[in-house]
């Protein structure tokens, strides 16, 4: 219930009130010519594809393999995000593309940890996640996103370019592109992105 007030308040919010966006904190986004600034987690690998969101031939996408021996697990790639505003809401985002011809299924999202202390320290918060894209519709660049707002005292966060390998065996892959981890500044008033003083109705 707590979740779906939220949503309703912020909704409100974005339609009745002026709305920028801060810069995008994450490093090399658009992996336009490299896979800079991301590092694999364990059991996968990121590789720079030509392949382009935009079909921009000048840039690329990260190709993010995941081979977990584990069902059901996810793995990626890493970037700790610092300079996150706790309790303002974040757009998170990203184009993901699963190719097809893969024996293995699954799908890909972003995956938010949110950390108490400045370059993903001081102890994990809580998490979150983007809308997934899954592997039985591929060869499509889907824009996979979410409005989070980060929880109350939060300084970083690990995001994640995630697959999720339904099979024990083989691998799953995924292109990621354009990806983006912006704070929602309101133009009257909500630019700590506070929004303790305004109640909501639970239905």
């Amino acid at each position: 219930m707590r979740r779906i007030a939220f949503v309703i308040l912020f909704l409100a919010i974005v339609f009745t009130a002026p709305v920028a966006w801060g810069q995008n904190l994450v490093v090399n986004p658009e992996f336009a010519t490299d896979v800079a600034g991301w590092s694999p987690g364990l059991t996968a690998t990121i590789d720079w594809s030509s392949l382009d969101a935009d079909a921009a031939p000048a840039s690329g996408s990260g190709l993010v393999t995941n081979s977990d021996t584990v069902a059901g697990d996810a793995s990626g790639a890493l970037q700790c995000v610092d300079g996150i505003s706790g309790d303002a809401v974040h757009l998170v985002s990203a184009h993901i593309l699963v190719p097809s011809g893969q024996s293995e299924t699954g799908r890909a999202d972003l995956l938010v940890q949110w950390y108490a202390g400045p370059g993903c320290g001081g102890g994990q918060l809580s998490n979150d996640s983007t809308t997934d894209v899954q592997s039985s519709t591929p060869d499509v660049w889907y824009a996979s996103s979410s409005y989070l707002q980060a929880p109350s005292g939060t300084q970083s966060a690990r995001l994640r370019l995630s697959v999720m390998k339904i099979e024990d065996y083989g691998s799953l892959q995924a292109h990621f592109d354009n990806v983006v981890f912006e704070e929602m500044i309101f133009g009257d008033d909500f630019e700590s992105g506070d929004l303790s003083a305004w109640s909501q109705m639970v239905p």
